[in-house]
């Protein structure tokens, strides 16, 4: 979701430019409402994007500001890594930003990024060997690198599978936070009307925009994740119709995600980058209120053995249980899946395009230099967690620091994301209400705003999210 989105007719801004439409219903409600997805759009597919591409919202550009949503939190702009790729390679134009519309299917925006790539690199390789002695300089021919966020790694294994061509023709691609998986996320999005959350407006607006996304949908868990106690279920298309998804959109997506987990594709020269100890939902259950089937995000996932059957404990049979964090949106298996090159971060969702160290992790790669692990991967260290609904004016926040063992040393600030407007550290303390020995701040914000939640352990590279504080519902 990290591109912006206009309408195509007029120019107008509808995704990634204005926070207002974030905070004001009255901006808000028009905009969110003119990004559902129509027929045409729900039914795109790979033969669309290469017969005749859609046109009614254009993606223009790559995120250029701090954004945030309900569920999937705080997006960082990918202006650094714009500017430590252009930074390490012989031109800047060597360097070419893909935005696409997020709202549709992965294989549909797998096509035309397929295309643009053989175009980047076609008319890269006509300039390079046109430049006097580059063949008596010992320059190779020019190949691709892909470095992708979140769901752009989706959508580059679909551009590869679909051109054999141009996977035979990358040298690398390094994913960052991808839900190879899927993420639970992604239910808690289309659940959001039957959670009750608030601003009212806000949460049913961003819900019923998620309903019609294919995109959305294509981020569905294909891994068992569905806790029914004594078994554990992956989710059909009427589980995902029952939390308040489309059915129809629902079976496509899982129905692609098994026929991944059956086929495979190996990226060339995939390099992963992961977020890890961050607090993250890893499976869901299911409660009933007031006739509404509630999806509740539970921080453990589940054993499986070598025969891919979950393990259970011998003496009860209930199957084990354990967390394995993840970077808050994604967990730990869902990014690393398909690769033995991870290297690990301790870093939110969204932010980690921001982050020191994934950007040196990006330019020692680039450089074809060793990729360093530098964490163990085990879910130990120092995590972040915020409420991921945001907040209302005037209600205190509760911020909370996992994976500590003392607050010596740390400090915990918010500040202004959109003015810059600096704030004061907050003073952590253990949380009476929590077993694990978390510390916890409170933050009570004088006005509507984007704000960063800064985490430094004077260890690590800060932690950092956002959270988008609204005025109360009217």
């Amino acid at each position: 979701m990290g591109s912006v989105l206009e309408d195509a007719a007029t120019g107008r801004p509808l995704w990634g430019v204005d926070l207002s439409m974030l905070t004001d219903a009255l901006t808000g409600r028009g905009l969110l409402d003119a990004l559902h997805a129509d027929e045409e759009e729900r039914a795109a597919d790979t033969d669309t994007a290469r017969r005749a591409p859609l046109a009614r919202i254009l993606a223009t550009k790559l995120l250029a500001k701090p954004w945030w949503l309900p569920v999937f939190e705080g997006l960082d702009p990918y202006s650094d890594l714009h500017k430590t790729l252009t930074s390490v390679v012989l031109a800047p134009e060597a360097v070419a930003p893909f935005p696409y519309d997020w709202r549709l299917t992965v294989a549909y925006n797998g096509a035309l990024l397929a295309r643009a790539a053989r175009t980047h690199l076609t008319r890269w390789r006509e300039r390079v060997t046109a430049t006097p002695g580059w063949s008596a300089a010992g320059w190779r021919q020019p190949r691709m690198m892909f470095v992708a966020h979140s769901m752009g790694g989706l959508v580059v294994r679909a551009a590869l599978e679909q051109d054999p061509e141009l996977a035979a023709d990358t040298r690398t691609v390094i994913t960052v936070g991808t839900p190879f998986l899927g993420s639970v996320k992604s239910v808690l999005a289309l659940n959001l009307v039957n959670a009750q959350a608030k601003p009212t407006w806000l949460q049913r607006s961003i819900q019923s925009l998620s309903a019609t996304l294919p995109g959305l949908h294509d981020l569905l868990p294909g891994y068992s994740c569905l806790d029914r106690g004594l078994d554990v279920e992956r989710l059909t298309a009427a589980d995902v119709a029952r939390f308040g998804g489309d059915p129809d959109l629902a079976a496509r997506s899982l129905t692609e995600r098994a026929r991944y987990r059956q086929e495979g594709f190996a990226l060339p020269g995939h390099r992963a980058i992961v977020g890890e100890a961050q607090p993250t939902v890893q499976t869901l259950d299911e409660q009933q209120q007031d006739g509404l089937a509630v999806a509740t995000g539970r921080h453990y996932a589940f054993d499986i053995d070598d025969d891919l059957e979950l393990v259970r404990d011998p003496a009860t049979g209930i199957p084990a249980r354990r967390n394995t964090y993840g970077d808050g949106t994604v967990h730990t298996p869902s990014a690393q899946i398909g690769t033995e090159a991870v290297a690990y971060v301790y870093g939110q969702h969204g932010t980690l395009m921001r982050h020191d160290e994934v950007l040196r992790q990006i330019r020692r790669i680039t450089l074809e230099r060793p990729q360093s692990s530098h964490l163990g991967g085990d879910g130990t260290g120092p995590g972040l967690e915020t409420p991921h609904l945001g907040g209302t004016l005037g209600q205190p926040l509760t911020l909370t620091a996992t994976g500590l063992d003392t607050p010596a040393g740390v400090t915990l600030s918010v500040h202004s994301a959109t003015t810059g407007r600096p704030g004061h550290p907050l003073t952590l303390r253990r949380d009476p209400d929590r077993t694990d020995g978390s510390l916890s701040a409170r933050f009570t914000a004088d006005a509507p705003d984007l704000y960063r939640v800064v985490l430094d352990t004077g260890r690590h590279a800060p932690l950092t999210q956002l959270v988008l504080v609204t005025p109360p519902d009217a």
